[in-house]
């Protein structure tokens, strides 16, 4: 179930080797470079600097319009007695007084003339990660918003919206526990865009009477747009989703996502928790993760628990719609369940899939595993959309199932290959699907085959590693 995010941090390792990593102690300092503008974005060059931002909008400042950029890996060194303090503690929420010493509980909306403190520009990671988060909220009644960012907030005007942007951060490892929690924002206020994003850190609910928490591993509740993003890390509470936990009116809409956590919550789902009154739109999305309903629902939320692999309560969805997705995690619910949806009303599905070992049923279409690991299952997938977004498993990186091409994000530039190369590592013989000349060399650069492809081809050659070249791309293989 880890494969991907262990791969993935083995490329993130070797590919930043010379990057420095920036460990907080509790300090913080102020940026020196950058005006803030799109093109001269304020650096974000130390943890210190990441601390400072988190004070400054806490206290209200605004950042509107402005933009910031990571610049080094970030290691938050937290524990029980270093807490991270969210860039936006949103309702209910630590503020910080004049000369930052103190740090009081205010109730709600009493925030600086009745202004909540949120984020409100633009924030690129930088594809740098911030590991060793920690954040305790036990009590469940001081910091609302829970994550790196609290809450994230665009703005609305005319009709239209505005986004705060969240984007190219990678939180790789930690603890989250509260109310509103979110690997990257615990609460995404319905305005805020949050794109090529990641999240390893467990995240767990507030447990107690009469508090429902809305946990979710990039956004904990009221997405707008969750665009390329996954998360691995375990979610557990009330209203629990892979992505996102819980949306409340307005629209959310999660495209090209994947989720390989486990999830287990009173309202459970691989990408999305819960919602009411909301137009849910997920589009070209799937789960590996093993999805788990249980607990006692409020009276006011019908049908719980349930729990589904992709979306698990939609209610009044207000002609949303679930298209293109597919779900292999095992799910499991005291009441409903469902492989793709567990209970649902207003919201169409369409081309969506599960593999026919889930025993849960409901909507979309049962599939072997041979089949979900074929061409024809990622063309079947690809059959609706003008861009192809998904490919075949041909590393074997995703268990052989179909991956996301626009999710690679452990490289600044995502590539896509010319041609596909599979099994790899191969046992003797491999196959190669593409058109042109192909070259294959050995590890020392000697050319020991070349061959004229048009489709497909297999091939056979000793013990090795080799590389594969066709129209100017290689590939590597490893043959056993």
């Amino acid at each position: 179930m880890k494969k991907i995010y262990i791969m993935m941090m083995l490329v993130l390792t070797g590919t930043m080797t010379l990057a420095q990593t920036s460990v907080w102690h509790g300090g913080r300092a102020i940026w020196a470079h950058g005006t803030g503008t799109e093109g001269d974005p304020i650096l974000i060059e130390s943890a210190d600097n990441l601390a400072y931002l988190a004070y400054v909008v806490n206290k209200g400042y605004d950042t509107k319009d402005l933009y910031f950029r990571l610049t080094t890996d970030i290691d938050l060194n937290g524990s029980a007695d270093l807490q991270w303090t969210p860039i936006g503690c949103g309702t209910g929420g630590k503020w910080f007084s004049e000369d930052g010493c103190f740090r009081g509980f205010p109730s709600y909306g009493s925030f600086y003339d009745g202004v909540i403190p949120s984020f409100h520009g633009h924030f690129d990671g930088g594809e740098h990660s911030i590991s060793n988060i920690y954040i305790d909220n036990s009590e469940g009644f001081y910091v609302n918003d829970i994550g790196l960012f609290g809450m994230a907030e665009g703005i609305r005007e005319g009709g239209e919206t505005y986004p705060a942007v969240i984007e190219n951060v990678f939180v790789t490892s930690g603890y989250l526990k509260g109310i509103n929690c979110g690997g990257i924002v615990g609460n995404a206020n319905r305005t805020t865009l949050v794109s090529r994003c990641w999240n390893g850190a467990t995240i767990e609910g507030v447990v107690g009477e009469m508090i429902t928490c809305c946990l979710g591993g990039i956004v904990g509740q009221n997405a707008y747009q969750v665009k390329n993003c996954y998360n691995v890390g375990d979610v557990s509470g009330y209203y629990a989703g892979g992505i996102v936990g819980f949306g409340n009116s307005g629209t959310v809409e999660i495209e090209e996502c994947y989720n390989e956590g486990n999830i287990i919550g009173t309202y459970a789902g691989g990408i999305f928790g819960f919602s009411r009154q909301t137009k849910v739109v997920i589009n070209n999305c799937y789960n590996l993760g093993n999805i788990d309903a249980d607990g006692s629902a409020l009276s006011s939320s019908p049908a719980g628990p349930t729990a589904a692999g992709i979306a698990s309560f939609i209610w009044r969805g207000r002609d949303g719609s679930i298209t293109n997705c597919y779900n292999v995690g095992a799910i499991s619910s005291t009441r409903e369940a469902g492989c793709i949806m567990a209970y649902s009303t207003d919201i169409t599905l369409e081309n969506n899939h599960y593999i026919n070992t889930c025993d849960a049923g409901g909507e979309g279409t049962p599939q072997t595993e041979d089949v979900m690991q074929s061409q024809a299952f990622v063309d079947l997938l690809n059959g609706q959309n003008e861009v192809h977004v998904w490919a075949l498993d041909v590393s074997h990186t995703n268990g052989g199932f179909p991956i996301l091409t626009t999710i690679d994000l452990s490289v600044p530039e995502i590539t896509r290959p010319s041609f596909n190369v599979y099994p790899n590592p191969a046992q003797g013989c491999f196959t190669v699907e593409g058109k042109g000349q192909m070259t294959i060399t050995n590890i020392l650069g000697q050319m020991v085959m070349r061959s004229e492809i048009d489709g497909k081809g297999t091939f056979a050659l000793s013990k090795g590693m080799y590389f594969i070249t066709l129209n100017g791309k290689t590939q590597k293989i490893v043959v056993e």
